[in-house]
């Protein structure tokens, strides 16, 4: 009989160490996930920033200018 309680006793501790494991890899994956949407973030936040100054670097060896903001006029498209 006693054997059988340390069997149960065993069977219990290692079914605690299971859900511990189990609980440690869901918070982990909560982790990684967040951490990858704030990864991505910071690579579209990157790739914007980069994008300006090496598209008017490209205008510019064309010859292109910007225009003066007088001659820019804007057009509404919600409008029929």
């Amino acid at each position: 009989m006693a054997a059988f309680a340390v069997l149960l006793v065993g069977v219990v501790a290692l079914n605690v160490a299971v859900l511990r494991a189990n609980m440690a890899v869901h918070r982990l994956d909560g982790e990684r996930a967040q951490l990858q949407a704030q990864n991505q973030a910071l690579s579209s936040q990157l790739s914007a920033a980069n994008a300006a100054p090496r598209i008017e670097a490209a205008a510019h060896r064309l010859g292109l200018v910007q225009a003066p903001a007088a001659d820019m006029i804007y057009l509404d498209l919600s409008r029929p």
